[in-house]
């Protein structure tokens, strides 16, 4: 599965519709301020939901529902994505270090022949371990 920023362009538009929709239908349905319906939404898509905001309509009560479904969901795909990004990101250093201990590893056990001695020789020249 590659993983690019571009695949997230998409789920961050929907997670901005939910949220730009979410604050306009609290605002209207529950006739709070802008402010108001979005500090609620972003507690509640952020999952901390303080509760010192509570709707108080029924319409109210299942467009929260509905948030937490889908504004979470998408919350956390999101996150998880950019989670796979940063890993690809260390990754590479990551391998250059395995591939340090492996050489290390080989050359302690004394399983290596005269040819790749030199071919690891030439690769670990300039290697900063550290």
């Amino acid at each position: 599965m590659a993983t690019k920023l571009s695949s997230l362009v998409i789920p961050l538009v929907v997670l901005f519709i939910i949220y730009c929709v979410s604050i306009i239908f609290f605002h209207f349905v529950e006739g709070w301020s802008f402010l108001d319906a979005a500090y609620f939404t972003t507690m509640t898509i952020s999952t901390v939901g303080y509760g010192d905001i509570i709707p108080a309509t029924g319409l109210g009560k299942m467009g929260t529902i509905a948030l937490v479904f889908v504004g979470v969901s998408v919350a956390f795909y999101v996150i998880s994505h950019l989670g796979v990004l940063r890993e690809k990101k260390v990754d590479p250093h990551i391998e250059k270090r395995l591939g340090v201990l492996r050489t290390i590893t080989m050359l302690q056990s004394k399983k290596i022949k005269k040819g790749e001695l030199k071919a690891l020789r030439r690769k670990m020249k300039g290697v900063k371990i550290g």
